[in-house]
């Protein structure tokens, strides 16, 4: 039987902890937050021209949120029945301006999606900002809460650390 010989193994050197960037925090001290939108279709059978859609969205959405600074996760999920999307984020700070920067810089995209969902608010989104944001409150399940494994870095953080690296 092999023995596994403690004192021969160096001790580990802990790395200095990283600088923290003056960024607002909640007191709780987690700054990612989820959005849980849930979007019923008018009629699942229109589920894959939303998804081809999406798809053709994609590379211009995925550039846009990569400029925001502040989405950990982003995803479009559909229901296994096609009835709902869900469109599944994780991002820093608070939800309304979170929304109003989809708002500006996806907004276009947001309204043909919207195009296909039951109970949809008035449209174009840009026109109508405010009745977005309300129509998401509306439709996001932000009881589920998000787990981080790094609960006190923002995505600016993340990206300073890199940096460094």
């Amino acid at each position: 039987m092999l023995a596994y010989d403690h004192a021969r193994v160096p001790a580990a050197t802990a790395a200095p902890p990283a600088p923290q960037l003056d960024v607002d925090r909640p007191l709780g001290g987690q700054v990612q937050h989820g959005l849980n939108l849930f979007l019923p279709l008018k009629a699942p059978v229109q589920m894959p021209a939303l998804l081809a859609l999406i798809a053709e969205a994609k590379p211009t959405v995925f550039k846009q949120l990569a400029l925001l600074d502040h989405v950990h996760f982003a995803r479009f999920l559909p229901s296994p029945d096609g009835s709902t999307l869900w469109v599944i984020t994780t991002f820093d700070g608070d939800l309304e301006p979170y929304i109003m920067d989809f708002v500006g810089v996806v907004g276009d995209v947001f309204t043909q999606i919207l195009y296909f969902i039951k109970g949809a608010p008035p449209l174009p989104v840009q026109r109508y900002p405010r009745e977005f944001v309300a129509f998401v409150n509306a439709h996001n399940i932000p009881q589920a809460d998000v787990w981080s494994a790094y609960p006190d870095l923002t995505v600016i953080d993340i990206h300073a650390q890199a940096v460094r690296s």
